[in-house]
């Protein structure tokens, strides 16, 4: 059951870079237009921290298959905290950052 949910997790990190990349695409158009600083270039940052976060889900997903045979580093919960959580926050928070610069006028609308 848990090799489910993780491959879950990770088809669902894949999908967030995926937007993130839409996202900066179509940022990149509504600056052009506005004549913006190139901000979604910051997008680009957070979805390569998203991708790293992603890696190690997979990497965590093998663990999950043969556990005796993992490194005990692997198992590891501040391993798991430093190579996944921290990444998938920064990621994030980057992403969100710059949702907020291009699109903060359809909230003050």
């Amino acid at each position: 059951m848990k090799v489910v949910v993780a491959l879950s997790g990770a088809v669902g990190l894949l999908s967030m870079i995926y937007a993130t990349m839409l996202l900066a695409a179509v940022s990149q158009k509504l600056g052009a237009m506005n004549r913006m600083k190139p901000y979604y270039r910051w997008m680009h940052l957070g979805a390569f921290f998203l991708a790293v976060a992603f890696l190690i889900r997979l990497l965590r997903t093998t663990v999950f298959w043969a556990s005796e045979q993992a490194p005990p580093l692997l198992n590891s919960d501040f391993f798991y905290l430093a190579s996944y959580y921290i990444p998938l926050c920064v990621g994030m928070t980057i992403n969100l950052m710059v949702t907020i610069r291009y699109w903060g006028w359809l909230l003050r609308s």
